[in-house]
């Protein structure tokens, strides 16, 4: 089992801000995600005019939403000692080997170092990562473990508790970890494996970390791939009612599916193919948008949709819902 992100969550020290309210909604229209959206609406058709609506709603999403970088901790809460950050803090204490790191200073996230890494050599927001990791619950039990897990640091790809750690970690280290539910699988859990309300204990080893590739550095196919991943990410949070998760994940799979990195040279067929995934998104996001009350922001995004699927049943239902 993938460890998959988790809940968006504030934090006792104002570093990391819940954008929602995670009990603001249920998950009445998570069936509305589902991988049919192309089969109600028809094949898309071409839209030369598309790249211009792209970086609209994007521009849009970044006046509405202001989500902290989970790969960058900071805090400006005055210790005893005087102001530090986060991350200050956390390094004193990881240098004794076996001294457990209070994160955040609210007991709720807690690192404790047992082999120290390569000096100065953390991975960046953005990096992909690979860790070798176990999670065990409060009492003993296995529920997960990956030799070799790979994940996009800062991208809401894994649970909080994930990103946030493995960026205090250094190449080469072995840590233990202990995360309360807000930062792991919070209220909702993952049944039958992991109850909700459920602490977890985790060791990681971060193994190496590099850049992801660029779009424009993968092929179509690559870039299909990437950006599906990273769609269907965001679709698990939707389900979750995590609508701001489900917002990131759904603008980072744009960036891979953004017609301005195609090529003049790809078949016609292939090209279509891109844009129906592109469209997808678009739907899915304006979905969250709309759950999150950025209407205008959804607005931007269906108009995206129709106007290269003039009949897209979702899309017109839920332009409809907002017009109301």
């Amino acid at each position: 089992m993938q460890v998959m992100a988790q809940d968006s969550v504030e934090t006792d020290q104002a570093t990391i801000t819940e954008t929602f309210d995670k009990n603001s909604s249920d998950l009445e229209n998570k069936t509305d995600l589902k991988e049919d959206i192309q089969e109600e609406s028809g094949p898309a058709k071409d839209c030369t005019d598309e790249a211009s609506d792209i970086e609209s709603v994007n521009k849009e999403m970044d006046e509405i939403l202001s989500v902290p970088d989970p790969g960058i901790v900071e805090s400006n809460v005055e210790k005893a000692s005087g102001d530090q950050t986060v991350n200050e803090v956390e390094t004193e204490g990881s240098m004794i080997e076996g001294a457990w790191a209070d994160i955040l200073g609210s007991g709720q996230l807690k690192k404790k170092t047992l082999r120290k890494g390569k000096s100065k050599q953390r991975p960046s927001s953005g990096d992909v990562c690979k860790i070798r990791y176990t999670g065990k619950l409060s009492d003993g039990l296995m529920i997960d473990t990956n030799d070799d897990f790979e994940f996009v640091l800062g991208d809401s790809e894994v649970i909080h508790a994930f990103d946030l750690i493995v960026a205090l970690m250094e190449l080469g280290e072995i840590c233990q970890v202990e995360t309360s539910p807000r930062f792991a699988y919070g209220e909702i859990g993952v049944p039958p494996k992991i109850p909700p309300n459920a602490t977890i204990v985790y060791e990681i080893e971060l193994i190496d970390s590099k850049p992801e590739k660029a779009p424009d550095e993968l092929s179509l196919g690559e870039r299909r791939k990437t950006g599906n991943k990273k769609r269907e990410r965001g679709n698990w949070w939707y389900a979750r009612s995590e609508y701001s998760k489900a917002i990131i994940c759904y603008r980072r799979a744009l960036d891979f599916l953004d017609s301005e990195n195609e090529g003049v040279s790809e078949p016609p067929e292939k090209l279509q193919e891109i844009l129906e995934d592109r469209l997808k998104v678009y739907n899915n996001m304006a979905a969250a948008q709309i759950k999150s009350e950025a209407l205008d922001a959804a607005i931007k995004s269906l108009d995206v949709v129709l106007k290269c699927q003039p009949n897209n049943v979702k899309a017109l239902y839920r332009k409809g819902k907002v017009s109301i």
